[in-house]
């Protein structure tokens, strides 16, 4: 397992630097209006997004180009001083927050965020606070790889980081299921845009 040294380090190195946001976040965009009519008692306040293990904060960044009330969330000091200094250089505001996800207890809050984005990051007995912490009527975009992936190259190699398949729509059964998608050509993955209800 990495620890957050080790990831501190990739970061250094600039592994997982990309800045351009995952076409699967580019997709979910067409669903972030439901997020609006859920909230139609209270539009004053700007939507909440959290991107969760954001790393360098490619789709923080942009949650925040569009306005959102962004948090991004990692345990590395280094991805959050890259997050920092993109707002910085960028002119955006994004909050973040030092949690290590995989510690006993870890927690998001509750029913503070109106969307949560979740990108190539599992770790499974997270799925309960990723679900308290969205408001009711919030979306939930979730993309990461599945099983699959064992039949390509590359990492993740563990296979505690794999999806099997379907296991989100199980894992997330009482959400509203706006798409779902299995990737298994060239990369292995599963990709879930669904509204919490």
């Amino acid at each position: 397992m990495s620890t957050a040294a080790d990831w501190d380090r990739r970061f250094r190195k600039g592994d997982h630097t990309d800045a351009t946001p995952d076409p699967f976040f580019e997709t979910s965009q067409k669903y972030w209006p439901l997020v609006t009519q859920a909230r139609s008692h209270d539009c004053t306040a700007p939507l909440a997004a959290v991107d969760i293990a954001c790393g360098a904060g490619r789709h923080a960044a942009a949650l925040a180009a569009q306005g959102f009330d962004t948090t991004a969330v990692d345990f590395s000091p280094e991805a959050l001083r890259l997050v920092s200094d993109s707002a910085r250089s960028r002119g955006l505001d994004i909050r973040t927050r030092r949690i290590d996800l995989e510690s006993t207890g870890a927690s998001l809050g509750d029913s503070c965020f109106d969307l949560a984005f979740v990108f190539f990051y599992l770790h499974r007995p997270l799925f309960a606070a990723i679900d308290r912490c969205l408001r009711p009527g919030g979306l939930l975009i979730y993309k990461t790889y599945t099983v699959d992936q064992l039949l390509h190259g590359g990492r993740p190699r563990h296979k505690m980081y794999f999806l099997e398949h379907n296991e989100l729509l199980r894992v997330f059964a009482g959400y509203r299921v706006l798409r779902y998608e299995e990737e298994w050509e060239g990369k292995g993955s599963a990709a879930l845009a669904a509204q919490k209800i």
